[in-house]
């Protein structure tokens, strides 16, 4: 009888082994998943002929915009919003990201950048070699694709 305790007591020892750190890393992930209390920001400062605009994205997909000083709303894929949050936190601390400037036309050259709790990136719209800019760039553009907002000026001039 004595056997088949300590056994019972082998494999529960082992089965707390072996789950502890399965619950540790869930833990570290749910410690990192944004809360729906906190939005990222994609500014685009604009040019000549373009609007600038800001982006208020929520990890549900829901978003606010703001677009030639027009207010909108409206929601983006719930894969989309996670995979921009994701890449925000794979690229943090956001001001450390690799920035090389880049000549941009003054006519149709903006600059982008994110902003996520009290972090600011560099302009993301600069060819860079880092995946982490390379990401976040084109979440920016898949959001604003969603969004479906022209930032024509020329369309907001009446």
């Amino acid at each position: 009888m004595t056997v088949k305790i300590f056994n019972l007591y082998k494999i529960s020892l082992f089965s707390v082994l072996l789950v502890t750190p399965l619950c540790v890393f869930s833990l570290k992930i749910l410690a990192q998943t944004p809360t729906t209390q906190e939005p990222g920001l994609i500014i685009n400062r604009g040019s000549t002929n373009t609007c600038k605009y800001i982006i208020r994205v929520l990890p549900s997909g829901k978003a606010t915009y703001t677009v030639c000083n027009r207010k909108g709303a409206g929601e983006i894929k719930v894969n989309t919003a996670t995979k921009f949050f994701n890449d925000i936190l794979a690229a943090k601390p956001l001001s450390k990201l690799q920035y090389k400037p880049c000549a941009k036309s003054v006519s149709f050259g903006t600059s982008t950048e994110i902003i996520y709790q009290g972090q600011k990136s560099p302009d993301i719209s600069c060819p860079s070699n880092d995946y982490r800019v390379i990401n976040l760039y084109n979440d920016a553009k898949s959001i604003q694709k969603e969004l479906n907002f022209s930032t024509n000026k020329n369309q907001f001039s009446n």
